[in-house]
């Protein structure tokens, strides 16, 4: 029988786009909070990541780097000495921008260590990573990991070259607002100049190694669930243009399935209240959400037998999923989890969060506020790396307003979320959820009224709670 996707495929949906938001709309956070930057170029900064990656999967396209290349996808001693190089230096100027000097000697690792050792621990990591990218060329992860280290070293310089300076003379949050502009500019155009304006693309393997044989992570799976009056029935299927095969059919009766949450929420539970005493670590509660997780999927392997299609079901409904949406989420999660652990039980952390209250306090309390700054940008161009490039991918195409397009819905998010860290990934996930169940929830409306319905709902909640989700905490 034809089933039909509905608001569980919506959700599924807007939970993914939520993530792609969520990890641009971090980095805007972190820089409005702290550095008091309302970045408009943000979105810039994700095209900019996206644009980079292509240095390494597909050097053959890029002008003027193709005369180094020996291939579309292929490149020469000189080109690989080019990645080589530009990887290493952007490494070390991740580090640089920390403290100079003092911080490639290891000054920024708050342990006293020789300069010796801080200079080859640094320049042992950054061959390493250039080692990588080189090798990987011109595999997926191996772009992703020289746009990531490329933005990390030259997104700060937005901050030593151009809003420091504005900070100094103290201007109002408009004037910055209008830098920030100007930079956008600058930086979207600069890139059209050297890339050009043709709309470009990745190449991807989309088969990789998985269980003894391959999984096409780009391939959707289909999981349709079925509502009897005995209980659920899954069915997983697999289309490959007008065909479908069917994978798995599983049956769970409703003490079954009460079973499984039952022990899902208990173990959930149990982890949850490792948490006491350990509020700083981000574990415990990873614990909890993937314990539950894992109950699940368990239990529903082992309880869920085989069943059979109902013929007329209570209720049926369809989920369109793929590794790569999968893999989308998951990343977020661990992107977020680890920027979390670095907010909670670290001294940057600290400094950050003192920094974010009152910056002249924070100074006169001794910390360094210009590395709390550089930190600050640090993170936020590794997060819009990663966000730009997964962008690309997502959507097939690469062009040259790819990040003006989220700007608007990360501004969204951070400011529904109430303009901090925690409420800008609260938020992003309320407008991709927004932007993907309006869609469904009103008939006749077009996906191009996604972020307009986002918006709505952005304007209703601020109606109510003009703080934002959070209350700005």
């Amino acid at each position: 029988m034809a089933v039909e996707t509905g608001l569980l495929n919506a959700t599924v949906t807007g939970i993914v786009t939520g993530s792609i938001i969520a990890l641009g709309a971090i980095g805007l956070a972190l820089v409005y909070d702290i550095a008091e930057v309302p970045n408009f170029a943000h979105g810039d900064m994700l095209t900019f990541g996206a644009y980079t990656a292509l240095l390494v999967n597909k050097p053959g396209s890029v002008p003027v780097f193709e005369l180094l290349s020996t291939g579309p996808r292929q490149v020469g001693t000189a080109g690989g000495a080019f990645l080589f190089l530009v990887s290493v230096v952007s490494v070390l100027g991740i580090v640089y921008n920390l403290g100079g000097r003092a911080a490639l000697e290891g000054g920024w690792w708050g342990i006293d260590v020789p300069p010796a050792v801080g200079l080859g621990v640094h320049g042992l990591l950054a061959l390493a990573v250039g080692g990588l990218v080189v090798a990987g060329v011109p595999s997926f992860l191996s772009a992703l990991l020289f746009a990531v280290v490329v933005l990390g070293a030259t997104v700060p310089l937005m901050e030593s070259l151009v809003f420091r300076k504005f900070r100094e003379k103290d201007v109002e949050v408009a004037m910055m607002l209008i830098a920030s502009l100007a930079v956008a500019f600058i930086l979207r155009f600069g890139i059209q100049t050297i890339f050009g304006g043709a709309i470009r693309f990745y190449e991807v393997d989309a088969s990789v190694p998985f269980a003894g044989g391959s999984l096409d992570i780009t391939l959707s799976k289909f999981f349709d669930f079925f509502l009897a009056g005995d209980g659920l029935i899954l069915s997983i299927q697999e289309t490959r243009g007008a065909e479908s095969a069917k994978l798995l059919v599983l049956g769970y009766s409703w003490i079954e399935l009460l079973a499984v949450v039952a022990v899902a929420a208990g173990v959930g539970y149990l982890a949850y209240k490792r948490r006491e005493g350990t509020a700083a670590v981000v574990g415990p509660r990873l614990a909890a959400a993937f314990g539950g997780l894992g109950v699940v999927l368990l239990g529903g392997t082992l309880f869920g037998g085989g069943g059979s299609v109902p013929e007329a079901p209570l209720y049926a409904t369809r989920v369109g999923a793929s590794p790569l949406r999968v893999g989308v989420f998951l990343l977020a999660l661990v992107m977020m989890g680890g920027l979390h652990y670095l907010l909670r039980a670290t001294t940057l952390g600290k400094a950050m969060r003192a920094t974010s209250d009152n910056r002249d306090l924070a100074m006169v309390r001794g910390i360094n506020t210009r590395r709390v700054m550089m930190s600050v940008w640090i993170i936020s161009g590794l997060f819009a790396a990663v966000a730009g490039v997964l962008l690309g991918f997502l959507f097939s195409n690469i062009t040259i307003n790819l990040g003006f397009y989220l700007l608007l819905p990360m501004f969204a998010g951070v400011i529904l979320g109430g303009i901090s860290v925690y409420g800008a990934i609260v938020g992003s996930y309320v407008v991709g959820l927004a932007m993907e169940i309006g869609i469904f929830a009103i008939p006749g409306l077009s996906a191009t009224y996604r972020v307009p319905v986002a918006f709505v709902i952005l304007l209703l909640v601020l109606l109510v709670k003009p703080e934002g989700i959070t209350g700005g905490s």
